[in-house]
């Protein structure tokens, strides 16, 4: 027995070094370089097939592999399957987007964006400052303090005014003002036609929409591949209770500017400080703005530019609204919005239109008193609990409808309405530091003037090819016209030296 044993054990020995051997041997003989596939030799439908189903910023980055990718990444047939893909699988309407901030002149470093994404990590980027229009051709201009501001948005489009400095254009009447269309994610852009109407000193109101396509009505989705669109400059009324009112507006389908006189079933009132605040939001296809007299709110004016371009409709404000407080208008996901703050109030509520394509009735969803608010940051609820806390709106949330943007001193802040915890989300800078706790009070009277989302849809919306490069050719003439001007007056004084001494 003990023989067969040490046999069995010599056997089992035997076998496991003959298996290890030859397992060395397959290893040895297996190249050491993985399989690489050649992806440019993979047909047309199969490549297909894989790039719709990439995150939306990597299918625009291999865009710039080939010639091959970027024809059949731009492909129309591409960018619906795409929309159609993502439709069906998200798991709800909520899109990464980007808080963009305008401060105007008076502050520094006057736009600050901040990104937020979604739970794919898939979103459009951000910076702070001018650097995040860096591939604009005006910025180096808006670096050196020349006009230069965000007037409007739609979806992930950007409409950005600007101004030829004077002294490129002196021989050529005051500075041109120029209007562009542009995506921050795609980097796209196109400059408007020049206004050719005489400058205007009235306070402007600037509106921009789209009218995008449907895609599938079936799938309840729609495509942004093509689309029209329109710029609305709505021109201050010179008197009050006029029931007319000037617009100077450009369409896509023409390519023109126009002028229009649009009628109104009320009377209407110059723009102040309560309209220029609010701004134009754009909802459900109308352009909407405030119409105050007297320091009082009268109500909200609403324009279809695309299907009643001749007259304005009127919205009467909520009966339990304090009208003589000041109003921000909002949208969260096709319903228009008020938020309004008492001026040295201790609360801020919030209304929406409900029923809007029929009776338009207003509901108040939420009101809340600063001092209930909670947060894990000290300082905030510091701010809160003063007697006046300074907090503003900044924008609705466009995903969560229980969260609102607030500008609460240097600190931008998530305010949930329903569980009232106050989150920071970022501070503002100056130069690209970032302003202290202790920083001088005059920094916590800078409130952004414009307040803007950029979402990111499903595919980004293209920019048109430009319509005339109007901007690079006057900016050019302009040089040339000022440097003439200087041989000119060169000459002219080596002229005047020459004769005094003959």
């Amino acid at each position: 027995m003990a023989e067969e044993s040490i046999k069995s054990r010599n056997t089992d020995s035997l076998v496991l070094c003959y298996e290890r051997r030859k397992r060395r041997r397959i290893i040895e003989e297996e190249p050491n370089d993985p399989i690489q596939i050649d992806i440019e030799k993979l047909p047309d439908a199969l490549l297909f097939e894989v790039l719709y189903r990439l995150p939306c910023r990597w299918a625009l980055q291999y865009k710039s592999v080939s010639k091959r990718w970027c024809s059949l990444i731009s492909h129309p047939q591409f960018v619906r399957t795409y929309i159609h893909h993502r439709h069906q699988f998200r798991k709800s309407d909520t899109y990464p987007f980007t808080l963009v901030l305008y401060y105007g002149k008076q502050f520094n470093n006057n736009i600050l964006a901040l990104p937020f994404y979604d739970d794919s990590g898939d979103g459009g980027g951000g910076s702070d400052g001018l650097d995040f229009l860096n591939f604009l051709p005006d910025i180096e201009l808006a670096r050196k303090g020349y006009t230069f501001s965000i007037e409007a948005s739609f979806n992930d489009l950007l409409l950005v005014y600007s101004e030829v400095p004077k002294s490129l254009s002196r021989s050529w009447g005051p500075a041109f003002r120029l209007y562009r269309i542009c995506n921050p994610l795609t980097k796209q852009w196109i400059t408007l036609p020049c206004l050719p109407f005489p400058e205007s000193y009235r306070f402007v109101l600037v509106g921009f929409i789209c009218n995008l396509y449907s895609c599938d009505k079936e799938q309840g989705c729609t495509t942004n591949a093509h689309y029209s669109y329109k710029v609305v400059r709505i021109l201050s009324p010179t008197e009050s209770n006029t029931t007319q009112i000037h617009m100077e507006i450009f369409s896509s389908d023409t390519g023109e500017w126009c002028h229009s006189l649009v009628s109104s079933p009320r009377g209407l009132n110059p723009f102040h400080i309560r309209s220029l605040n609010a701004g134009v939001v754009a909802c459900n296809g109308m352009l909407h703005w405030v119409d105050e007299n007297d320091r009082t709110i009268k109500g909200f004016v609403v324009f279809d530019p695309f299907n009643e371009a001749q007259g304005c409709r009127y919205i009467d404000p909520p009966s339990d609204l304090c009208l003589e407080e000041l109003v921000y208008l909002g949208v969260f996901q096709g319903r228009l919005r008020i938020f309004q703050k008492p001026i040295f109030g201790s609360n801020f509520s919030v209304w929406e239109l409900e029923d809007y394509n029929i009776a338009g009735k207003w509901c108040l969803k939420y009101k809340i008193y600063f001092k209930d608010l909670v947060s894990e940051y000290a300082d905030l609820v510091k701010i809160a609990k003063k007697t006046s806390p300074p907090g503003s709106l900044l924008a609705f949330h466009p995903n969560v409808g229980e969260i609102v943007f607030l500008q609460f001193h240097n600190y931008i802040v998530l305010c949930n309405m329903q569980t009232k915890v106050l989150t920071m989300t970022g501070r503002l800078r100056d130069r690209g530091r970032i302003l202290a706790d202790n920083t001088s009070l005059e920094v916590y009277k800078v409130y952004a003037k414009y307040v803007f989302i950029v979402g990111q849809s499903s595919w980004p919306t293209p920019v048109p090819l430009p319509l005339k490069r109007e901007w690079d050719s006057l900016l050019s003439l302009a040089k040339v016209a000022s440097k003439l001007e200087e041989r000119k007056e060169l000459r002219a004084t080596i002229a005047a030296n020459t004769s005094s001494e003959v």
